[in-house]
Protein backbone atom coordinates (compact mmCIF):
# COMPACT_ATOMS: atom_id res chain seq x y z
CA UNK A 1 0.00 0.00 0.00
CA UNK A 2 1.41 3.55 -1.07
CA UNK A 3 2.90 5.34 1.87
CA UNK A 4 0.56 8.61 0.98
CA UNK A 5 -2.06 7.07 1.15
CA UNK A 6 -1.25 5.17 4.96
CA UNK A 7 -0.40 8.79 6.11
CA UNK A 8 -3.23 10.48 4.42
CA UNK A 9 -5.95 7.92 6.07
CA UNK A 10 -4.29 8.60 9.64
CA UNK A 11 -4.47 12.08 9.38
CA UNK A 12 -7.98 12.14 8.65
CA UNK A 13 -8.86 8.99 11.06
CA UNK A 14 -7.11 11.37 13.72
CA UNK A 15 -9.27 14.75 12.47
CA UNK A 16 -12.30 12.80 12.81
CA UNK A 17 -11.39 11.47 16.37
CA UNK A 18 -10.78 14.92 17.70
CA UNK A 19 -13.62 16.48 15.87
CA UNK A 20 -15.86 13.67 17.55
CA UNK A 21 -14.60 15.18 20.86
CA UNK A 22 -15.23 18.31 20.12
CA UNK A 23 -18.35 17.77 18.96
CA UNK A 24 -19.53 15.90 22.04
CA UNK A 25 -17.91 18.60 24.44
CA UNK A 26 -20.09 21.57 22.46
CA UNK A 27 -23.10 20.07 23.15
CA UNK A 28 -22.79 19.66 26.72
CA UNK A 29 -21.45 23.09 26.65
CA UNK A 30 -17.78 22.94 27.23
CA UNK A 31 -15.69 25.47 25.56
CA UNK A 32 -12.58 24.02 23.50
CA UNK A 33 -9.18 26.41 24.23
CA UNK A 34 -6.93 25.03 21.71
CA UNK A 35 -6.34 22.13 19.41
CA UNK A 36 -2.81 20.94 18.83
CA UNK A 37 -0.99 18.51 16.80
CA UNK A 38 2.45 16.43 17.72
CA UNK A 39 4.38 13.60 16.21
CA UNK A 40 4.62 11.07 18.95
CA UNK A 41 8.28 8.85 18.21
CA UNK A 42 6.76 8.35 14.49
CA UNK A 43 3.10 8.39 14.56
CA UNK A 44 1.32 11.93 14.39
CA UNK A 45 -1.57 13.25 17.25
CA UNK A 46 -3.65 15.05 17.90
CA UNK A 47 -5.51 16.44 21.06
CA UNK A 48 -8.52 19.13 21.63
CA UNK A 49 -8.05 20.34 25.07
CA UNK A 50 -11.28 21.86 26.91
CA UNK A 51 -11.94 23.94 29.57
CA UNK A 52 -10.86 21.40 32.70
CA UNK A 53 -13.11 23.06 35.41
CA UNK A 54 -16.39 23.00 33.46
CA UNK A 55 -15.75 19.27 32.42
CA UNK A 56 -15.46 18.27 36.11
CA UNK A 57 -18.78 19.83 37.24
CA UNK A 58 -20.86 17.98 33.97
CA UNK A 59 -22.33 14.62 35.35
CA UNK A 60 -20.33 11.65 35.14
CA UNK A 61 -22.62 10.01 32.33
CA UNK A 62 -22.13 13.30 30.33
CA UNK A 63 -18.52 13.31 30.95
CA UNK A 64 -18.02 10.38 29.99
CA UNK A 65 -19.94 10.60 26.31
CA UNK A 66 -17.40 13.41 26.02
CA UNK A 67 -14.28 10.76 26.58
CA UNK A 68 -15.67 8.11 24.36
CA UNK A 69 -17.50 10.34 21.47
CA UNK A 70 -13.59 9.91 19.26
CA UNK A 71 -13.55 5.86 19.75
CA UNK A 72 -17.22 6.36 18.63
CA UNK A 73 -16.79 8.22 16.02
CA UNK A 74 -14.32 5.68 15.00
CA UNK A 75 -15.95 3.18 14.93
CA UNK A 76 -18.55 5.31 12.68
CA UNK A 77 -15.94 5.95 10.54
CA UNK A 78 -15.10 1.76 10.09
CA UNK A 79 -18.98 1.37 9.69
CA UNK A 80 -19.17 4.24 6.47
CA UNK A 81 -16.03 2.71 5.01
CA UNK A 82 -17.65 -0.82 5.19
CA UNK A 83 -20.66 0.70 3.77
CA UNK A 84 -18.77 2.04 0.85
CA UNK A 85 -16.73 -0.84 0.31
CA UNK A 86 -19.67 -2.87 -0.36
CA UNK A 87 -21.70 -0.37 -2.61
CA UNK A 88 -18.22 0.32 -4.27
CA UNK A 89 -19.34 -2.35 -7.73
CA UNK A 90 -22.62 -0.93 -7.70
CA UNK A 91 -21.18 2.81 -7.57
CA UNK A 92 -18.30 1.57 -10.56
CA UNK A 93 -20.65 -0.63 -12.57
CA UNK A 94 -21.45 2.83 -15.08
CA UNK A 95 -17.49 2.43 -15.94
CA UNK A 96 -16.28 -0.45 -15.28
CA UNK A 97 -16.24 -4.17 -15.01
CA UNK A 98 -15.78 -6.76 -12.58
CA UNK A 99 -15.96 -10.49 -11.96
CA UNK A 100 -14.47 -11.71 -15.02
CA UNK A 101 -10.37 -11.73 -14.13
CA UNK A 102 -7.99 -9.11 -12.02
CA UNK A 103 -6.56 -6.29 -14.23
CA UNK A 104 -2.70 -5.57 -13.39
CA UNK A 105 -2.23 -1.98 -12.06
CA UNK A 106 1.94 -2.78 -11.54
CA UNK A 107 4.30 -5.31 -11.41
CA UNK A 108 8.10 -4.63 -9.33
CA UNK A 109 10.71 -4.99 -11.77
CA UNK A 110 12.31 -7.12 -9.94
CA UNK A 111 9.58 -9.80 -10.25
CA UNK A 112 9.73 -12.57 -12.50
CA UNK A 113 6.47 -11.92 -13.63
CA UNK A 114 7.45 -8.88 -15.32
CA UNK A 115 8.92 -10.71 -18.05
CA UNK A 116 5.26 -12.01 -18.96
CA UNK A 117 2.76 -9.58 -17.71
CA UNK A 118 2.32 -5.93 -18.34
CA UNK A 119 0.31 -3.02 -16.71
CA UNK A 120 -3.72 -3.77 -17.88
CA UNK A 121 -3.26 -6.96 -18.91
CA UNK A 122 -5.70 -8.97 -17.22
CA UNK A 123 -5.37 -12.12 -15.11
CA UNK A 124 -8.04 -14.77 -16.00
CA UNK A 125 -7.13 -18.15 -14.28
CA UNK A 126 -4.66 -19.52 -11.93
CA UNK A 127 -3.93 -23.38 -13.01
CA UNK A 128 -7.43 -23.39 -14.87
CA UNK A 129 -9.57 -21.74 -12.04
CA UNK A 130 -11.12 -18.29 -12.53
CA UNK A 131 -10.33 -15.69 -9.97
CA UNK A 132 -12.57 -13.06 -9.49
CA UNK A 133 -11.40 -11.13 -6.36
CA UNK A 134 -7.62 -10.59 -5.31
CA UNK A 135 -8.12 -12.45 -2.19
CA UNK A 136 -8.32 -15.49 -5.00
CA UNK A 137 -4.70 -14.59 -6.19
CA UNK A 138 -3.32 -14.36 -2.42
CA UNK A 139 -5.05 -17.69 -1.82
CA UNK A 140 -4.03 -19.84 -4.81
CA UNK A 141 -0.94 -18.75 -5.08
CA UNK A 142 -0.65 -19.34 -1.32
CA UNK A 143 -2.15 -22.96 -1.70
CA UNK A 144 0.27 -23.20 -5.03
CA UNK A 145 3.55 -23.78 -3.04
CA UNK A 146 4.90 -27.26 -3.21
CA UNK A 147 6.55 -28.89 -0.39
CA UNK A 148 9.05 -31.32 -0.13
CA UNK A 149 8.22 -35.02 -0.26
CA UNK A 150 11.73 -36.32 -1.04
CA UNK A 151 14.98 -36.25 0.16
CA UNK A 152 16.71 -37.78 -2.47
CA UNK A 153 18.14 -35.17 -5.12
CA UNK A 154 18.98 -35.42 -8.94
CA UNK A 155 22.29 -33.52 -9.66
CA UNK A 156 23.57 -32.47 -12.88
CA UNK A 157 26.31 -30.23 -13.48
CA UNK A 158 26.46 -27.24 -11.15
CA UNK A 159 22.18 -27.29 -10.63
CA UNK A 160 20.11 -29.22 -7.76
CA UNK A 161 16.80 -30.29 -8.77
CA UNK A 162 15.04 -31.41 -5.70
CA UNK A 163 12.47 -34.38 -5.86
CA UNK A 164 9.26 -32.18 -4.72
CA UNK A 165 6.25 -33.80 -6.27
CA UNK A 166 3.10 -31.10 -6.96
CA UNK A 167 1.00 -33.69 -8.54
CA UNK A 168 0.51 -31.11 -11.88
CA UNK A 169 1.18 -33.49 -14.87
CA UNK A 170 0.80 -33.64 -18.38
CA UNK A 171 0.46 -36.60 -20.58
CA UNK A 172 3.51 -36.11 -22.81
CA UNK A 173 3.92 -38.36 -26.07
CA UNK A 174 6.18 -41.22 -26.04
CA UNK A 175 8.18 -39.88 -29.06
CA UNK A 176 8.85 -36.47 -27.09
CA UNK A 177 10.47 -38.72 -24.50
CA UNK A 178 12.80 -40.72 -27.13
CA UNK A 179 13.78 -37.32 -28.52
CA UNK A 180 14.35 -36.08 -24.95
CA UNK A 181 16.56 -38.88 -24.49
CA UNK A 182 18.76 -38.37 -27.88
CA UNK A 183 19.13 -34.82 -26.33
CA UNK A 184 20.82 -36.76 -23.12
CA UNK A 185 22.94 -38.42 -25.03
CA UNK A 186 23.98 -35.08 -27.49
CA UNK A 187 24.25 -32.68 -24.42
CA UNK A 188 26.67 -35.12 -23.08
CA UNK A 189 25.85 -33.56 -19.36
CA UNK A 190 23.64 -34.38 -16.69
CA UNK A 191 21.51 -31.08 -16.56
CA UNK A 192 19.03 -29.67 -19.50
CA UNK A 193 19.88 -26.37 -21.65
CA UNK A 194 18.32 -23.18 -20.26
CA UNK A 195 14.98 -22.89 -21.91
CA UNK A 196 14.04 -26.54 -21.31
CA UNK A 197 12.59 -28.04 -17.68
CA UNK A 198 13.43 -31.51 -16.14
CA UNK A 199 10.18 -33.68 -16.24
CA UNK A 200 10.09 -37.04 -14.18
CA UNK A 201 7.66 -39.68 -14.28
CA UNK A 202 4.61 -39.84 -12.09
CA UNK A 203 2.40 -42.53 -11.17
CA UNK A 204 -1.25 -42.80 -10.20
CA UNK A 205 -0.45 -43.60 -6.89
CA UNK A 206 0.23 -40.24 -6.10
CA UNK A 207 3.78 -41.08 -6.02
CA UNK A 208 6.76 -39.64 -8.62
CA UNK A 209 9.81 -41.28 -9.26
CA UNK A 210 12.64 -39.95 -9.15
CA UNK A 211 16.24 -41.27 -9.22
CA UNK A 212 18.25 -41.14 -6.25
CA UNK A 213 22.17 -40.41 -5.54
CA UNK A 214 22.83 -44.27 -3.56
CA UNK A 215 25.44 -46.40 -5.76
CA UNK A 216 24.57 -45.13 -9.17
CA UNK A 217 26.23 -43.84 -12.12
CA UNK A 218 25.25 -40.18 -13.00
CA UNK A 219 23.94 -41.81 -16.01
CA UNK A 220 21.89 -44.55 -14.39
CA UNK A 221 20.17 -40.96 -12.47
CA UNK A 222 19.20 -39.75 -16.17
CA UNK A 223 17.20 -42.45 -17.10
CA UNK A 224 13.73 -41.66 -16.10
CA UNK A 225 14.61 -37.77 -16.32
CA UNK A 226 13.16 -36.02 -19.56
CA UNK A 227 14.27 -32.76 -20.91
CA UNK A 228 10.93 -31.10 -22.51
CA UNK A 229 9.83 -27.52 -23.56
CA UNK A 230 7.33 -26.15 -21.25
CA UNK A 231 5.67 -23.94 -23.69
CA UNK A 232 4.67 -27.18 -25.52
CA UNK A 233 4.10 -29.30 -22.76
CA UNK A 234 1.61 -26.87 -21.39
CA UNK A 235 -1.01 -27.61 -24.22
CA UNK A 236 -0.71 -31.14 -23.96
CA UNK A 237 -3.80 -33.04 -21.67
CA UNK A 238 -3.61 -32.39 -17.63
CA UNK A 239 -2.39 -35.39 -15.72
CA UNK A 240 -2.10 -36.24 -12.06
CA UNK A 241 -3.98 -35.00 -8.90
CA UNK A 242 -2.04 -31.85 -8.00
CA UNK A 243 -4.36 -29.82 -9.89
CA UNK A 244 -7.00 -28.01 -8.36
CA UNK A 245 -10.27 -29.74 -7.91
CA UNK A 246 -8.51 -33.35 -9.06
CA UNK A 247 -7.04 -34.05 -5.38
CA UNK A 248 -9.26 -37.36 -5.38
CA UNK A 249 -10.47 -37.72 -8.96
CA UNK A 250 -7.79 -40.88 -10.00
CA UNK A 251 -9.29 -40.20 -13.49
CA UNK A 252 -7.58 -37.35 -14.37
CA UNK A 253 -4.25 -39.33 -13.90
CA UNK A 254 -5.27 -41.20 -16.94
CA UNK A 255 -3.11 -40.99 -20.33
CA UNK A 256 -2.96 -42.65 -23.28
CA UNK A 257 -1.30 -45.90 -24.13
CA UNK A 258 1.06 -44.27 -26.17
CA UNK A 259 1.77 -41.45 -23.46
CA UNK A 260 3.15 -41.24 -20.17
CA UNK A 261 2.22 -38.85 -16.83
CA UNK A 262 5.18 -36.09 -16.46
CA UNK A 263 5.31 -33.62 -13.85
CA UNK A 264 7.82 -31.27 -13.33
CA UNK A 265 11.15 -31.62 -11.12
CA UNK A 266 11.37 -28.56 -9.23
CA UNK A 267 13.78 -27.33 -6.41
CA UNK A 268 12.86 -27.45 -3.00
CA UNK A 269 10.33 -23.96 -2.12
CA UNK A 270 9.63 -23.98 -5.86
CA UNK A 271 6.31 -23.95 -7.72
CA UNK A 272 4.81 -24.53 -11.14
CA UNK A 273 1.69 -22.49 -12.19
CA UNK A 274 -0.18 -22.15 -15.17
CA UNK A 275 -1.47 -18.10 -15.34
CA UNK A 276 -3.65 -17.35 -18.24
CA UNK A 277 -4.80 -13.81 -19.28
CA UNK A 278 -5.68 -11.63 -21.81
CA UNK A 279 -4.50 -8.11 -22.98
CA UNK A 280 -8.17 -6.64 -24.32
CA UNK A 281 -6.38 -3.33 -24.72
CA UNK A 282 -3.64 -4.08 -26.81
CA UNK A 283 -3.63 -2.48 -29.71
CA UNK A 284 -3.04 -5.54 -31.72
CA UNK A 285 -6.03 -7.40 -29.95
CA UNK A 286 -8.46 -4.06 -30.23
CA UNK A 287 -7.67 -4.11 -34.08
CA UNK A 288 -7.76 -8.22 -34.62
CA UNK A 289 -11.50 -7.63 -32.97
CA UNK A 290 -12.31 -4.68 -35.43
CA UNK A 291 -13.94 -3.01 -32.18
CA UNK A 292 -12.26 -0.29 -30.26
CA UNK A 293 -14.93 -0.54 -27.62
CA UNK A 294 -14.24 -3.81 -27.10
CA UNK A 295 -13.75 -5.31 -23.17
CA UNK A 296 -14.33 -9.07 -23.24
CA UNK A 297 -11.46 -9.95 -25.49
CA UNK A 298 -9.95 -13.53 -24.49
CA UNK A 299 -8.25 -15.95 -26.08
CA UNK A 300 -8.27 -19.62 -24.02
CA UNK A 301 -4.63 -21.01 -26.52
CA UNK A 302 -1.84 -21.34 -24.93
CA UNK A 303 1.22 -19.25 -25.98
CA UNK A 304 1.53 -15.70 -27.02
CA UNK A 305 -1.00 -13.47 -28.73
CA UNK A 306 -2.24 -10.54 -29.40
CA UNK A 307 -5.12 -11.08 -27.14
CA UNK A 308 -2.93 -13.34 -24.26
CA UNK A 309 -2.64 -16.83 -23.46
CA UNK A 310 -1.25 -18.65 -21.25
CA UNK A 311 2.10 -19.02 -19.41
CA UNK A 312 3.98 -20.73 -16.52
CA UNK A 313 5.37 -19.37 -13.46
CA UNK A 314 8.50 -21.91 -11.39
CA UNK A 315 9.99 -20.29 -8.51
CA UNK A 316 8.69 -18.83 -5.25
CA UNK A 317 5.21 -18.05 -4.59
CA UNK A 318 5.46 -16.26 -1.05
CA UNK A 319 7.11 -13.43 -2.76
CA UNK A 320 5.90 -13.68 -6.01
CA UNK A 321 2.25 -12.88 -4.90
CA UNK A 322 2.52 -9.20 -3.69
CA UNK A 323 4.61 -8.16 -6.34
CA UNK A 324 1.85 -7.70 -9.00
CA UNK A 325 -0.83 -4.79 -7.85
CA UNK A 326 -4.33 -5.85 -8.77
CA UNK A 327 -7.74 -4.71 -9.32
CA UNK A 328 -11.34 -6.44 -10.18
CA UNK A 329 -12.33 -3.94 -11.63
CA UNK A 330 -11.60 -2.53 -15.21
CA UNK A 331 -12.64 0.08 -17.78
CA UNK A 332 -15.38 -1.09 -20.13
CA UNK A 333 -13.66 0.23 -23.18
CA UNK A 334 -10.21 1.13 -23.57
CA UNK A 335 -10.49 4.62 -24.18
CA UNK A 336 -11.08 4.91 -20.06
CA UNK A 337 -7.47 3.55 -19.56
CA UNK A 338 -6.76 7.02 -18.52
CA UNK A 339 -8.73 6.25 -15.00
CA UNK A 340 -8.05 2.71 -15.04
CA UNK A 341 -6.25 3.60 -11.67
CA UNK A 342 -9.49 5.17 -9.71
CA UNK A 343 -11.28 1.74 -8.39
CA UNK A 344 -7.30 0.65 -7.25
CA UNK A 345 -6.84 3.69 -5.42
CA UNK A 346 -10.04 4.59 -4.17
CA UNK A 347 -10.09 0.24 -2.74
CA UNK A 348 -6.82 1.05 -0.68
CA UNK A 349 -7.85 3.97 0.80
CA UNK A 350 -10.85 2.72 2.08
CA UNK A 351 -9.17 -0.25 3.46
CA UNK A 352 -6.51 1.39 4.74
CA UNK A 353 -8.88 4.18 6.43
CA UNK A 354 -10.79 1.09 7.85
CA UNK A 355 -7.62 -0.27 9.67
CA UNK A 356 -6.09 2.87 10.35
CA UNK A 357 -9.59 4.33 12.14
CA UNK A 358 -10.23 0.36 13.87
CA UNK A 359 -6.39 1.14 15.18
CA UNK A 360 -6.97 4.08 16.86
CA UNK A 361 -10.12 3.38 18.47
CA UNK A 362 -8.94 0.30 19.59
CA UNK A 363 -5.79 2.11 21.06
CA UNK A 364 -7.50 4.52 22.64
CA UNK A 365 -9.63 2.28 24.31
CA UNK A 366 -6.35 1.27 26.40
CA UNK A 367 -6.00 2.77 30.11
CA UNK A 368 -2.46 3.94 28.68
CA UNK A 369 -1.13 7.27 30.20
CA UNK A 370 -2.56 10.65 27.84
CA UNK A 371 -5.22 8.20 25.81
CA UNK A 372 -8.90 8.09 25.87
CA UNK A 373 -8.90 5.18 27.66
CA UNK A 374 -7.02 6.67 31.26
CA UNK A 375 -10.13 9.19 31.26
CA UNK A 376 -12.50 6.87 30.61
CA UNK A 377 -11.44 4.51 33.32
CA UNK A 378 -11.09 6.83 35.85
CA UNK A 379 -14.61 8.51 34.79
CA UNK A 380 -15.95 5.00 34.57
CA UNK A 381 -14.89 3.97 38.33
CA UNK A 382 -16.54 7.09 39.87
CA UNK A 383 -19.39 5.91 38.22
CA UNK A 384 -20.34 2.47 39.27
CA UNK A 385 -19.76 3.93 42.56
CA UNK A 386 -18.61 0.12 43.72
CA UNK A 387 -14.77 1.28 45.17
CA UNK A 388 -13.75 4.09 47.31
CA UNK A 389 -11.24 6.67 46.17
CA UNK A 390 -8.71 5.32 47.70
CA UNK A 391 -8.96 1.73 45.81
CA UNK A 392 -9.78 4.03 42.55
CA UNK A 393 -6.48 5.63 43.09
CA UNK A 394 -5.01 1.80 43.41
CA UNK A 395 -7.06 0.11 40.59
CA UNK A 396 -6.04 3.21 38.16
CA UNK A 397 -2.41 3.13 38.62
CA UNK A 398 -1.95 -0.09 38.38
CA UNK A 399 -4.23 -0.46 35.29
CA UNK A 400 -1.84 2.49 33.52
CA UNK A 401 1.03 0.97 34.73
CA UNK A 402 0.67 -2.43 33.06
CA UNK A 403 -1.03 -1.21 30.01
CA UNK A 404 1.61 1.23 29.45
CA UNK A 405 4.48 -1.33 29.74
CA UNK A 406 2.61 -3.82 27.79
CA UNK A 407 1.75 -1.33 24.97
CA UNK A 408 5.28 -0.39 25.39
CA UNK A 409 6.31 -3.82 24.82
CA UNK A 410 4.09 -4.14 21.94
CA UNK A 411 4.78 -1.15 19.85
CA UNK A 412 8.46 -1.78 20.57
CA UNK A 413 8.10 -5.22 18.88
CA UNK A 414 6.29 -3.64 16.04
CA UNK A 415 8.84 -1.17 14.74
CA UNK A 416 11.28 -4.41 14.58
CA UNK A 417 9.19 -6.53 12.80
CA UNK A 418 9.05 -3.46 10.63
CA UNK A 419 12.77 -2.73 10.56
CA UNK A 420 13.60 -6.01 9.62
CA UNK A 421 11.05 -6.64 7.13
CA UNK A 422 12.01 -3.80 5.31
CA UNK A 423 15.29 -3.45 6.26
Amino acid sequence: MDTSIIIASTILSIAFHEFGHAIAAASEGVQMEYVAIFMAVLFPGALVALNYDLLENLPLFSMLRIYCAGIWHNVIFCAACVLMALLLPLVLCPLYVSGDGLIVMGVSQSSSLSRSLSVHDVILSVDGLNIRRTDDWMKMLAQGTVEKTSSHEFLGGSQSYGATNSGKGYCVPNSWMDASKNLWQINDKLSCPDELIVFGKFSCNGSAYFPGTDKVSDKKQTEDLYCLIAKDVVKLKKCGNGWRGTEDDDSNCTCLEEEYCLVPVLTPGFSWIEISYARPYSLECLQKEGNLSSSHATNDNFGPSPCGGTFVYVGDLSSTASSVKLSPYRPRWAFFLLIADVPYILENCLSCLLHVSAALAAVNCLPVYFLDGDAILETALRYVAWFNRRQQRVIIKVCRFLWTVLSIIMFSRFLYSMTVYYG
